[in-house]
């Protein structure tokens, strides 16, 4: 039945825009489906029109109007103006698939709203209705005090504000991701709090377990209907047939998965899939006499390869602390955060009181968070992964078995071998927008240099239009690439000049990720845009190196061409850059300007490559007929975003690439571009397959 429904899943995920187009369209929004972050809004919405489930986006120009669109409670039609276009897939290695999780939504299109030509409020109906409900309680939980109003948002109604983001920072690292996530013990703790209060009404058994089975699809609704939701909500209910279905508990937990199978066919591809139904089926099987601190061993145990697939890193804490926090969660935390909301409107102080609590709860965990212990192991591949899955699988089973456990540690101890000195060398050309951000990571991880970490250009907003809370292409893009393979430190980071587009996200990998040196061009050391990025970051303080053409770095993989002289860090000082890596010759030339790229090779008539990054993201203003000419590269690579204000790249360079036979790729086109090498030889390979995002490209690039 599941592979039925994946095919039809399949069938139907094929019904896509193929290109941007503009349309008029009329909408059905559900409230508790919009969530704006400053003034930009993101949401879901179905096209009244097919019956087909949009991706929706806004930019709000007044505050009024976003004021309107926050407040509104009930279901309501919007006659819009906008751009409906394809969901863009992933572009870079191990970053988020925002495609593969809007089709688990079924959601295949996105649409940009121009503008909301009318605004008409639906008849509610039981859906509707349940909508509205989960609004109004996330108003009324914004108006409790912090951290209450996030604990409530995000264990009530799985939704989430902007104390949230910050309260889930410290419970990721530490693992305990799954507490604050809607789940089976949610969904326990609340139907044995109503079975409690429908007992002292008078309530019979058999009454109680009718009105749970018809209320929780309900709160289903109202809790987000998130993965973990959706399997606690279908066990619950199967736990209150049991007597009419004869199912004992493990029956349960098969149909629950074939149920959930059913409604997404590619649900244990997804963490919390994994986890989800993984977790609960070994609290199923184990024995009665694993419990305390051997259970939760065995549980974080069972759950390690999955979260090391997707995050990459796991903190030595969480394996006592889940023990310690578990118990205290369901008989404190929990039941405090339903009495605090509850109580705001009736007696006031308890609510301050237990948030008082709370806010000494989250200092502990933030406390926690902090120690030395996180594990940066990487992303597994996936055939050890699924190795290491099924040896802690034979460790359940004979948990007094010695071998069992040398064979799962002797796993672990090859993979994060294979992880941390892997035998291949890569050139990466990251796919960050409008900038540039390239790595190089030498063979058995010896050293690893970034040049340039992209960025963006802030304009100044005003403060109702200021985004609350978001992460930046580095922390999305950059930083996750890093922790998956393995990379605690960077040895050296070179910054071409002072623009935002080169080292606007310096502070991000700063916080992050260790850094031993800046190179830059001399002159740039001393420029305030450099200084404040390093002065502000908190867990980072490399040593600023100012260099020209005549310095030589030790343990530097690259040969430095330009400046010749110290300048300020603008374009016309850009360093440039060459070495060889896997048999062949690299160029990179930052937005070097035509008139300086001349005076290189005037300076190195002899300067030769096989793969060049083409200067200013493909800008006329670089990558001259006669520089290209000399230095005759085979491949040029162009780092550039996607509808771009500059209309990088230009035609013109396109044509001198062309004229000259180079075969040029760039990120808009192709995203991540890597080359890997191993000894002499190596090869170009790209994330994208080139005509993903074809719609989004001039048609000088359709090559």
């Amino acid at each position: 039945m599941a592979i039925l429904c994946y095919s039809l899943q399949k069938n139907w995920a094929t019904i896509t825009a193929d290109k941007q187009m503009e349309v008029t369209q009329r909408i059905l929004v559900y409230p508790d489906e919009l969530k704006c972050n400053g003034n930009f809004m993101t949401g879901t919405a179905i096209d009244i029109q097919t019956g087909q489930r949009e991706a929706i986006t806004m930019s709000f120009k007044s505050p009024q109007m976003l004021k309107n669109i926050d407040k509104l409670t009930t279901p309501s039609m919007w006659l819009i103006n906008g751009q409906l276009k394809p969901i863009i897939p992933r572009t870079n290695e191990n970053q988020f698939d925002n495609l593969t999780y809007n089709h688990h939504r079924r959601i295949c299109n996105q649409v940009q709203i121009n503008r909301v030509e009318q605004m008409v409020r639906q008849k509610r109906g039981i859906v509707g209705w349940c909508h509205t409900l989960r609004k109004r309680l996330s108003l009324y939980f914004e108006t409790l005090p912090s951290p209450l109003s996030a604990y409530c948002q995000q264990l009530i109604i799985g939704s989430s504000n902007e104390d949230s983001v910050e309260l889930m920072v410290s419970i990721k690292r530490l693992g305990l991701l799954h507490l604050f996530c809607i789940s089976g013990m949610h969904i326990v703790l609340f139907t044995d709090l109503l079975r409690r209060l429908l007992v002292h009404l008078w309530w019979r058994k058999e009454s109680i377990d009718l009105f749970l089975i018809i209320i929780l699809p309900f709160y289903l609704l109202v809790g987000g209907g998130a993965t973990s939701l959706i399997r606690a909500t279908i066990m619950a209910e199967l736990g209150l047939l049991h007597r009419y279905l004869n199912l004992d508990s493990l029956d349960g937990w098969a149909l629950s998965l074939l149920i959930g199978l059913v409604i997404d066919p590619l649900l244990l591809l997804t963490l919390g899939g994994q986890l989800s139904y993984l977790l609960s089926f070994i609290l199923q099987v184990l024995p009665e006499s694993v419990r305390g601190f051997k259970q939760s061993l065995l549980l974080n145990l069972i759950s390690l390869p999955s979260l090391l697939s997707y995050v990459y890193e796991v903190h030595l804490l969480s394996f006592g602390v889940s023990y310690l926090i578990i118990p205290l969660f369901s008989t404190v935390v929990f039941p405090a955060v339903l009495v605090g909301a509850l109580s705001f409107k009736l007696f006031e102080p308890l609510t301050y009181l237990i948030n008082a609590g709370l806010k000494c709860f989250q200092y502990i965990l933030n406390w926690l968070s902090d120690f030395p212990g996180m594990i940066h192991f990487g992303k597994p591949p996936l055939i050890l992964a699924l190795l290491l899955f099924v040896a802690s699988l034979f460790v359940i089973s004979q948990e007094t078995s010695l071998k069992s456990w040398k064979i799962l540690a002797l796993l672990y101890v090859i993979t994060g071998g294979i992880i941390h000195f892997p035998f291949n060398g890569e050139v990466t050309f990251v796919d960050i927008g409008q900038g540039d951000s390239i790595i190089i990571r030498e063979p058995f991880n010896r050293r690893v240099t970034m040049i340039d970490t992209g960025g963006k250009l802030n304009f100044k907003k005003p403060d109702w239009a200021t985004s609350k809370h978001s992460q930046d292409d580095a922390q999305r893009i950059t930083i996750n690439y890093l922790k998956s393979k393995g990379i605690r430190q960077i040895d050296n980071i070179c910054l071409t000049h002072h623009d935002a587009d080169h080292i606007g996200y310096l502070t991000t990998i700063l916080d992050n990720i260790a850094v031993k040196r800046l190179i830059v061009p001399a002159g740039m050391e001393k420029q305030p845009a450099l200084l404040n990025k390093v002065r502000t970051a908190e867990k980072s303080s490399p040593m600023i190196i100012p260099v020209t053409d005549n310095v030589k770095l030790s343990s530097f993989p690259l040969q430095i061409l330009h400046p010749f002289v110290p300048g300020e860090g603008k374009n016309e000082d850009s360093l440039v850059l060459a070495g060889k890596f896997g048999g062949k010759r690299f160029l990179f030339t930052g937005d070097l300007d035509q008139e300086n790229e001349e005076k290189v090779i005037q300076k190195y008539p002899q300067l030769k490559s096989d793969i060049l990054k083409a200067g200013h993201h493909g800008s006329k203003t670089a990558s001259s007929y006669s520089f290209l000419q000399t230095v005759a590269p085979k491949y040029a690579i162009i780092s550039a975003g996607r509808f771009n204000r500059y209309h990088h790249p230009d035609g013109i360079t396109i044509k001198n690439f062309q004229r000259l036979n180079i075969n040029y790729l760039s990120t808009q086109q192709f995203g991540m571009i890597q080359y890997v090498y191993h000894g002499r030889n190596g090869k170009i390979k790209t994330t994208l397959r080139g005509d993903e995002t074809s719609w989004t490209l001039p048609n000088y690039l359709h090559n």
